[in-house]
């Protein structure tokens, strides 16, 4: 009899287990992202750029372009993921045109301010290395510490393939 009670409370423990879990991985269906509804879908993503600083070639890496918590379309985010100078801003974006600038915005790695100047994106507007068609981008960064000098970024949406990577 002690065998079948030790069997039951484990039972039970498991399937309590079990019950609490699934609590906090249930959730109705309404309240998930749909795809479609996400704001700046034609300019978000990762992007592989070349980078000029002050007309002196800086090397090609990558930055992050992604939609604010608010899934608005007036601002987006800019992000280097601090692979370069140091660049994560808040832009104003004009979607219909797929244009982004913005004038002493808050850095937020260095508590710098930058000025984003150019900014467009234009679909299908390059060629990967390994050749496929993809939009590009392009944008002018001045930054507070750094004031007369210009950050160029250009380069494409990443495919993710490896020859297509920095």
């Amino acid at each position: 009899m002690k065998y079948n009670n030790k069997l039951v409370k484990k039972i039970r423990c498991l399937f309590v287990a079990i019950v609490f879990m699934a609590s906090f991985t249930s959730c109705d269906n309404d309240t998930l992202a749909d795809e479609s509804n996400i704001a700046l879908e034609e300019m978000r993503g990762k992007w592989v750029v070349d980078m000029t600083w002050d007309g002196s070639p800086q090397g090609t890496n990558t930055i992050s372009t992604y939609n604010s918590s608010d899934n608005g379309t007036d601002a987006m985010w800019i992000d280097d993921l601090e692979h370069s100078w140091g660049l994560k801003t808040k832009v104003n974006v004009d979607f219909n045109a797929l244009s982004f600038s913005g004038n002493d915005l808050d850095e937020l790695y260095y508590g710098v301010t930058v000025t984003i100047t150019g900014g467009q994106i234009i679909k299908n507007g390059a060629t990967t290395p390994t050749g496929d068609v993809v939009d590009s981008i392009y944008f002018e960064a001045e930054f507070s510490d750094i004031p007369g000098e210009i950050w160029v970024y250009s380069g494409y949406k990443s495919t993710a393939q490896v020859d297509d990577l920095p």
